[in-house]
This record gives structure tokens, sequence and C-alpha cells, in this order.
């Protein structure tokens, strides 16, 4: 569990202002589980801002992401530095290039950890370890696990389109990603996007 919380720290993190009076939570966990039945699979790229503690900007990058339901999803890092984190609903896979490293973890154990698992699973069960509440522009998932790797995440909508992902990590880091080129043509996916096979002559780190 710790070495997943330092490939999610290095990955994400960030939250933004309450936009509107939240809805009571159960109008807001049926409107955002008929939003997210809408994403069966999603591809776009993304810039990305991390701030720290004190919303001082840390670093900048970006990145792709590709979802495709149930379970699976491809994350790129392309700058500052390359990171790859691959899940195919049973194995996540985080590769490091830099690093030369590879750490496998359990998929269903360490993505149930987080609210991504809202957005990977079509396990109804999970809602009810989570608050959601509505702003106006989209939804706030908040863990009610205080040792979530993840301890808030927002989603923000244009129409049915997921254009802004906002990530508040165990650490106080956040981190806004906004999406763009958003593909949603199905042709574009294969299950290649969604496997990984590492490379030669690099450390593989087995946490399953």
């Amino acid at each position: 569990m710790k070495k997943l919380l330092i490939a999610i720290t290095l990955l994400l993190g960030c939250s933004a202002a309450v936009i509107a009076e939240p809805q009571s939570e159960p109008e807001a966990s049926d409107a955002l589980r008929q939003q997210l039945d809408r994403i069966e699979h999603f591809h776009a790229s993304f810039q990305q801002q991390v701030f720290d503690m004190q919303q001082e900007l840390v670093q900048e990058g970006e990145g792709e992401l590709w979802l495709l339901q149930p379970g699976k999803f491809r994350y790129v890092m392309h700058t500052p530095e390359p990171i790859l984190f691959v899940g195919d609903g049973i194995t996540l896979w985080f590769y490091n290039e830099l690093l030369e490293q590879v750490t496998l973890f359990d998929a269903t154990t360490e993505l149930q950890r987080t609210p991504f698992a809202l957005l990977m699973s079509d396990d109804r069960a999970l809602w009810q370890d989570y608050r959601i509440e509505s702003t106006g522009q989209g939804y706030r998932i908040m863990a009610l696990d205080l040792s979530s790797p993840v301890q808030q995440l927002e989603l923000i909508f244009s129409g049915d389109v997921l254009s802004e992902m906002q990530v508040q990590d165990l650490n106080g880091q956040f981190s806004v990603f906004r999406f763009d080129q958003i593909n949603t043509d199905l042709d574009a996916f294969t299950l290649e996007h969604f496997q990984f096979v590492p490379p030669a002559d690099v450390d593989v780190d087995d946490q399953r």
C-alpha cells in the first residue's frame, strides 16, 4: 500500500472551491451514477498543474488518459518525466521509465481504496464509502476513509463530456487536469492500450 501511495502521489493531487450549494447526497449520488453510466470509454490529452498545501504552483505537465469500462485505464505522463500507469481490471502496472522500475499491484484491492473506483467499477456497493456533492458544474467525491491515498476527487463536465478533473491527495497536494482533444470513438480503443509487458532489464516489484 505504501508503494501505491507513492505512485499515486507522483501522478495526482488537487481541489477547488465550492461553486454552488451542495445537493443532498442521495440526489447527487444518483445524478453522478447516471452521468458516469454514459462514459463507457474516454480518451483525452491533458494539461496538469500541481499545487502544494500553500496553493503554490510546484509542477506543470502533460499527458494522456484512456478509460474503458469496466475497470480498464491507461495514464501516460509525457512531461515533466515519462510515467505510465496501466490497469486491465486485474493488475495495475506502475512504470517509471527513468528509474527503470515496474511495480505491480492488485487492481481490485487498490483501486477500491480511492474515489477512482466509482469511475472504473460497476460495483454499486462501493458508493457507500464516499460522500457525493453536486457543485453545479460537476460532482465532488470525498472518501470517508481518512487513509485513502486520494481524499477528494472533483469531476467537471461539459455536457456529457468530462472536461476537468481535480484531485486532493493524502499529503495535501492538489492537482488540476484539464482535458482536450477528447475522443470517444470506440474504434480507437484496443485491449493493447490496457496491457503492459515490462521492458527487458528493468526491476520488477510484484506487490500483488
